[in-house]
């Protein structure tokens, strides 16, 4: 392995990573040295699944079930973390739910839920692994964000709100950590070739599948290519990257 793509020695926590780009991401990490802290909210199954993919690639693992939404299982990923590897020194803020009812018919239940998923999961993250990274001199903080943050949409309007709040995070973040050694950048997908529950999404996979022939790249992305960004954000050589955004979206943020 080039040494420049090596993680050895380091540990990466995923949150949402059972299945999908989570999954994809921690495999990456897996097959290149680190340490890798799984986290489903409730499938034990398919997080077990994971970390024993990840053990066949070498790495040691973790498995920390939980919604990353809650304190609390935030401070046990942050116990158990430390107590088996030290401290963290990648996490990648992933869990997400989606939303597709109109402003009418969102209720004040679901504003909740899904910034207190996808925005305060993000703070709990932070505040619970920036000072082990600080101490350390060095971290990477990374953050699946999505273009609905960027444009806004009628039928996900907790999900955009978040998603937008979440970009403004990792600037500010970034803004003050960078002299310790840390970064903070976004990660946006587009329309990616993922496993999607039809009970919640019907059409789910036909309408992502639709919407990307539309983009300049005419395809979905893989959440294998997903991962890729991950890692380049978390190089050692990409310490000058930060307050950054990458898109892994075949041009869908230019199509709006």
């Amino acid at each position: 392995m080039e040494a420049a793509l090596d993680f050895t020695g380091k540990t990466v926590l995923v949150t949402g990573s059972g299945r999908n780009i989570g999954k994809a991401i921690i495999l990456e990490f897996a097959q290149r040295g680190a340490n890798v802290i799984i986290n489903s909210r409730s499938n034990v199954e398919e997080a077990e699944g994971v970390a024993k993919e990840a053990q066949a690639l070498g790495a040691k693992t973790l498995v920390v079930m939980g919604e990353a939404a809650s304190l609390e299982t935030v401070d046990e990923m942050k116990r158990r973390a430390e107590e088996t590897f030290g401290r963290v020194d990648i996490y990648v803020s992933n869990a997400a739910r989606r939303l597709s009812k109109t402003f009418f018919e969102t209720t004040n239940e679901d504003w909740h839920a899904y910034l207190n998923q996808q925005l305060t999961a993000s703070w709990y993250l932070a505040k619970a692994f920036v000072p082990g990274m600080k101490e350390a001199g060095w971290g990477r903080i990374v953050h699946v964000n999505g273009n609905d943050g960027l444009h806004g949409g009628w039928t996900r309007i907790p999900h955009s709100t978040a998603k937008g709040g979440l970009r403004t995070l990792t600037k500010s973040l970034a803004g003050g950590l960078s002299e310790y050694g840390i970064t903070v950048n976004d990660l946006y997908p587009g329309f990616v070739d993922t496993t999607r529950d039809l009970t919640t999404h019907p059409g789910g996979r036909e309408a992502s599948l639709a919407r990307a022939m539309q983009t300049p790249l005419k395809r979905q992305s893989t959440v294998e290519e997903l991962a890729w960004g991950c890692i380049f954000l978390c190089l050692p050589r990409s310490a000058a990257i930060t307050g950054s955004a990458i898109y892994v979206d075949g041009g869908a943020s230019m199509t709006g």
